[in-house]
């Protein structure tokens, strides 16, 4: 390997590091707000509280199964968002590998159980804006499911280079939610200038929440294609562009939490 492309990797591998610090600060504030909003009503006996932050259908009195689901969902959600972190973490996988793979086991496990209540939710419980973000919702959730069973199967057949890539396109199609809403902001933000507003059943809606996955998914392959790449021209191009990543994630992020979670707390 020539001392160019070795640098351009490692630029590379820079880069992917600083995107990744960005996004789970963000993520650690979406953690802390399920934990710090949702926490204290079921505690207190006031389930009927957590509806206190609009939801599509929140808690309703009398729909036992429905409510069951939808606690599972939210608290679910901040398990896998957490486990998904850790397995991030270089430092814990080379260290720590029993605690890599027993964490990676609850990560493909929370997923899945996460993926079943929300097709729950969207399709039997009704819970859906309009049809096309519920289809985009589900089909999120379907390739969760199929990439959780690949890196599953990739690991029992110890094809861990297959395993990684499999893993991480789990993990950033379990951080759809999350990508949803920080395309939301930067959406509402972006239209704020033009005098127009954001609306949840209009065209810009359907668009970000089909790229909240979508992008993301391409993002990564190209992260995957770039640091397999013997020409140092497309890992220089991508680290550039997974900074600036970093910028606009970390600016999302903090204007998530500023404006869609913590009024609420």
């Amino acid at each position: 390997m020539s001392d160019t492309l070795a640098l351009a990797r490692k630029r590379l591998s820079t880069a992917a590091t600083a995107w990744f610090f960005t996004a789970a600060a963000g993520q650690w504030a979406f953690i802390a707000f399920i934990v710090l909003y949702f926490t204290p009503p079921l505690l207190h006996g006031d389930p009927l509280a957590m509806n206190s932050k609009p939801h599509i259908s929140g808690w309703v009195p009398g729909d036992n199964a429905g409510n069951l689901q939808f606690v599972m969902h939210v608290f679910l959600g901040a398990l896998v968002t957490l486990s998904g972190l850790v397995q991030l973490v270089p430092a814990i996988r080379r260290r720590w590998p029993a605690v890599h793979r027993w964490n990676g086991r609850l990560f493909m496990v929370t997923a899945l159980v996460a993926s079943l209540t929300g097709f729950y939710l969207t399709w039997v419980r009704g819970s859906q804006l309009n049809l096309p973000s519920a289809l985009s919702t589900s089909l999120n959730s379907a390739l969760i499911l199929v990439f959780v069973a690949l890196a599953w199967r990739n690991a029992w057949q110890r094809d861990f280079a297959a395993h990684r890539r499999n893993a991480l396109r789990a993990w950033v199609l379990v951080n759809g939610v999350w990508f949803l809403r920080i395309g939301i902001i930067i959406a509402g933000l972006a239209l704020a200038p033009l005098g127009a507003s954001f609306s949840y059943d209009g065209v810009v809606f359907l668009g970000v929440s089909f790229a909240s996955w979508i992008v993301p998914l391409a993002l990564l392959q190209l992260y995957l294609v770039a640091e397999r790449s013997t020409r140092p021209a497309l890992p220089h191009a991508v680290a550039v562009l997974f900074y600036a990543l970093a910028v606009l994630t970390a600016a999302g992020g903090a204007a998530a939490a500023a404006f869609m979670w913590w009024p609420y707390l």
